[in-house]
């Protein structure tokens, strides 16, 4: 069994996107994507071989100072994606996002669809290769809900453990997938103020919900 059917428990249809697994959620989707777009990359594959070492050398090996590779922008992307559906089970309807087939994706196959556009991108070439049956199960012809997700537990959880502007430029930047390092750059503050900030956002949280 290889190491992303391993992972494939945490992006089960039910579970649910939250800000403290949104890290988590995007490396597994990252380390799918690259998976799922090797067998197309023809004469591109010993890049997606590269990338996927840099990238699991990133997720597993990382020390607290340590700068990411390159391969772990496929991980920023995935944040970046995930962000807006905060609250939202993977298994739901993203009507913005259909299979080659002209199905509505569900938020799983939208998420692994967009992180292989951007591969094809970066590795320029065009091969149509979205395969949801390569790591995921096919979206069903489920109607779309015009329910409004509930996002009054994610407030209360941001008004617990954000207490300044500063912290939540901070707290915006890191779940948006941007390095401790840029984030100090674009905020004019220095890395360690951004460590100190993000550890009081894990302490907080911890002290109020675990």
């Amino acid at each position: 069994m290889n190491e992303v059917r391993k992972k494939k428990g945490i992006l089960d249809d039910n579970m649910v996107i939250t800000l403290e697994n949104i890290e988590k959620l995007s490396q597994c989707f990252a380390l799918s994507a690259l998976k799922s777009i090797k067998k197309y990359a023809y004469n591109a594959t010993p890049k997606v071989e590269k990338l996927q070492s840099l990238l699991k050398q990133d997720i597993y090996y990382h020390k607290k100072l340590d700068n990411y590779s390159d391969a772990y922008d496929l991980v920023q992307e995935a944040s970046l994606f995930l962000c807006k559906f905060v609250g939202h089970k993977l298994g739901e309807l993203c009507k913005d996002s259909r299979s080659k087939s002209g199905k509505i994706d569900n938020l799983k196959n939208a998420c692994l669809r967009v992180l292989q556009v951007y591969l094809r991108k970066e590795l320029k070439f065009h091969n149509n290769i979205v395969d949801e049956n390569e790591c995921f199960e096919v979206v069903d012809d489920r109607p779309i809900l015009d329910e409004k997700p509930d996002y009054s537990k994610v407030k209360e959880i941001l008004s617990k453990i954000i207490q300044s502007k500063l912290e939540y430029q901070i707290f915006e930047y890191y779940y948006n997938g941007v390095e401790p390092k840029l984030i100090a750059e674009f905020l004019g503050i220095s890395v360690d103020k951004v460590y100190r900030r993000r550890r009081k956002f894990k302490d907080r949280y911890e002290m109020y919900y675990l």
